[in-house]
């Protein structure tokens, strides 16, 4: 990608892009499912990572190196970000559907993990870890992101 500066500035980037989408993506009612899907996401996000990172995944360039050693711009922002996106077009769909447009999540997060990997710094894969468990890990937690999001609907639906 051209070196670890240009790496930061690419990281930077996805920063700004992200807190943009956040304004845009948190408009849409209802509010409060979408607020749950960001942060269930983001939270579990951050603990899961600290267990991969420590077994399977290193992240030579990311932000806040000295605070994190996990990826927290993926974690905190960027997937949170596509799970509410996800969660958003699936709201009113069939559980067939609700898969199909899955692939179009967990497909290209992986197609862009596995270029990272490959072509810059900014993730490296250890041990046995391949494409297959992003894509496996990234569609298995979208998946049941979606399903709290629902079980959270109907209760918040129960209770009014």
């Amino acid at each position: 990608m051209g070196g670890k500066k240009n790496e930061k500035r690419f990281l930077y980037g996805l920063l700004l892009l992200s807190v943009v989408m956040i304004y845009f993506v948190m408009k849409r009612p209802p509010k409060k499912d979408w607020l749950f899907a960001y942060i269930y996401n983001a939270i579990t996000n951050i603990i899961l990572d600290k267990w991969v990172t420590m077994n399977f995944i290193s992240y030579p360039t990311r932000l806040l190196p000295k605070l994190f050693n996990i990826h927290i711009l993926y974690d905190a922002f960027l997937y949170p970000i596509v799970t509410v996106i996800y969660n958003q077009l699936t709201s009113k769909d069939k559980p067939v559907a609700i898969i199909y447009k899955l692939l179009f999540f967990s497909v290209p997060l992986t197609i862009f993990e596995l270029w990272a990997e490959r072509k810059t710094g900014l993730i490296k894969w250890r041990k046995r870890w391949r494409w297959y468990h992003t894509f496996l890990s990234v569609s298995l937690k979208s998946l049941i992101t979606r399903g709290l999001v629902s079980i959270f609907r109907k209760f918040k639906r129960e209770r009014t």
